[in-house]
């Protein structure tokens, strides 16, 4: 039930999402996120609260949206006490808010920092001071951050560590074929327990320094892009390319994390036809069908996977192809129209998803 009470902030979080939008757009934004099958997963099944925390994030960005910075910020910061795994998109934040909010001149600029900062912090001391104050913050910092898990979650994200640790274990696979003496690792990738230190028998260890480096090297293109463009139009559209690097080279990235980035990213399919087959995609396959492995081992599971797969994919396809038909964006260069469709990438990767969970 309380789960329930809670999505209230998502409904208004899609509500301000969408109260500029023609109503075609706007109610598909709100099947796409509402039924979004990946979240009813998480949420009502395995019994968690992220709609009420993407209630925060769409209001958040909805404020940004509309030019209401510090509003925006605020929002933020008071999601990132609530769940600090959302902080990928800081960088996103701190930029953008620097470059359109903090303008204006030398001590304009200046005050306006000041007021931004003294907000975070505000918002910080008032969640993280009692535990200061009692001595427990190094015990809330430990659990927040386990690095001593592995690289890997138990529900592991399908992500750029699982090729990586694929081919090491592909490479001394091979290695011991051909008579080399090479130790199998004793750990777990994806025991998800501490102490579990990420056992490569080939390639170099990764630490969560090294997902840092590339997680920010990874999101570089898009802060040079805010820092030289901080059109409010554009920044949940940065936001989702944030958590996109997060999910692809983070330290022990749960499947569920495929919601930071495929929640947004249907805000930004209703207005480019590029963008709706990415979130065609990835809402399928990564977002869908990748969070019942959180729900596995009961036949109701197993059942409703293949059918809440489908009606998805069903549902996008019907409502894509009702808001690009004939739309000035779905037309080609010798003035052909171009709806909807799917493209043979993506049908291949498709029935080989159906194939797998045949086998």
């Amino acid at each position: 039930m309380s789960v329930i009470v809670s999505d209230l902030f998502l409904l208004y979080g899609v509500y301000r999402s969408t109260l500029a939008l023609a109503s075609l757009k706007r109610n598909l934004i709100w099947l796409l996120v509402i039924w979004s099958p990946g979240l009813l997963i998480v949420d009502h099944l395995h019994f968690q609260y992220n709609g009420f925390l993407f209630g925060w994030l769409l209001l958040s960005l909805s404020f940004l949206a509309q030019g209401r910075d510090v509003m925006g910020g605020f929002l933020f910061a008071v999601l990132l006490c609530f769940k600090h795994l959302f902080a990928v998109a800081a960088p996103v934040y701190f930029v953008y808010l620097l470059r359109h909010y903090c303008r204006g001149g030398l001590v304009r600029g200046f005050a306006r920092l000041s007021v931004m900062g003294a907000i975070v912090v505000a918002v910080f001391a008032a969640a993280y001071g009692p535990f200061v104050y009692h001595g427990q913050i190094q015990q809330v910092i430990r659990r927040m951050f386990p690095f001593g898990r592995g690289l890997c979650h138990a529900y592991w994200a399908p992500n750029f560590w699982v090729f990586y640790i694929m081919l090491d274990k592909g490479i001394a696979f091979l290695l011991r074929k051909f008579g080399f003496n090479i130790p199998a690792p004793v750990a777990s990738f994806t025991g998800g327990l501490v102490g579990d230190a990420s056992p490569f028998a080939i390639l170099p260890r990764v630490t969560p320094l090294t997902t840092f480096i590339i997680v920010l090297l990874a999101l570089s293109p898009c802060l040079f892009r805010t820092w030289k463009d901080p059109r409010p139009r554009l920044i949940v559209r940065s936001v989702a390319y944030a958590y996109t690097c997060g999910f692809l080279f983070g330290w022990h990235v749960h499947e569920k994390a495929s919601l930071h980035f495929s929640i947004p990213l249907a805000i930004v399919a209703v207005e480019s036809l590029e963008d709706a087959k990415h979130y065609f995609l990835l809402s399928i396959d990564i977002t869908t069908q990748k969070n019942f492995s959180i729900v596995k081992g009961t036949g109701q599971a197993e059942a409703l996977e293949p059918s809440y797969c489908l009606s998805q994919g069903v549902k996008i396809v019907l409502n894509f192809s009702a808001q690009y038909s004939g739309s000035l964006r779905g037309v080609k260069k010798g003035g052909e129209k171009q709806g909807f469709e799917v493209g043979w990438v993506t049908k291949s990767y498709l029935i080989g998803v159906v194939v797998v969970e045949i086998w």
